[in-house]
């Protein structure tokens, strides 16, 4: 009797589970969908090298270098660099995983992350729903709220 409630228990507790994470997954892909719509650019890239430089106020520049593994949005590149002004001090955390960016693009030609919301991991959602929408990702036209 006892083996039988666990049993129950845990197929609770891992349905439970699996609507969480299902749930998160929508959200990711909710802030997604309202990233390629608010930036220039939107590409998967892998990071290559970070650079540092501090800033008279008290900020720091980190110019991040990647190799870009597909464009979404925006001209195509093989290699991009972008920039980032984050508080003095602020980790730096990029490994050799894959990631989405959604970036700005100001009147010289630079790329730079708007700010929270615009890096995403690669996860099935995402993944699956750029495969079905790559053709009309691109013609996503841009409010340039995160932009501006």
């Amino acid at each position: 009797m006892i083996k039988k409630i666990l049993v129950i228990l845990f197929v609770l507790f891992a349905s439970t589970h699996i609507v969480y994470a299902k749930s998160d997954e929508l959200l990711e892909l909710k802030g997604f969908k309202y990233a390629i719509k608010n930036v220039h650019y939107l590409a998967k890239v892998k990071i290559t090298n970070v650079e540092i430089f501090r800033e008279e106020d008290e900020s720091e520049k980190h110019v991040y270098s990647a190799e870009v593994l597909a464009t979404y949005k925006g001209k195509s590149h093989k290699r991009l660099s972008y920039e980032m002004f984050v508080e003095q001090g602020e980790d730096i955390v990029f490994n050799s995983a894959s990631i989405y960016v959604a970036l700005c693009l100001d009147e010289n030609g630079t790329y730079y992350w708007p700010g929270t919301g615009s890096e995403f991991k690669p996860s099935l959602v995402i993944d699956k729903w750029l495969t079905e929408n790559k053709s009309n990702v691109e013609k996503v036209s841009t409010n340039v709220g995160w932009c501006e």
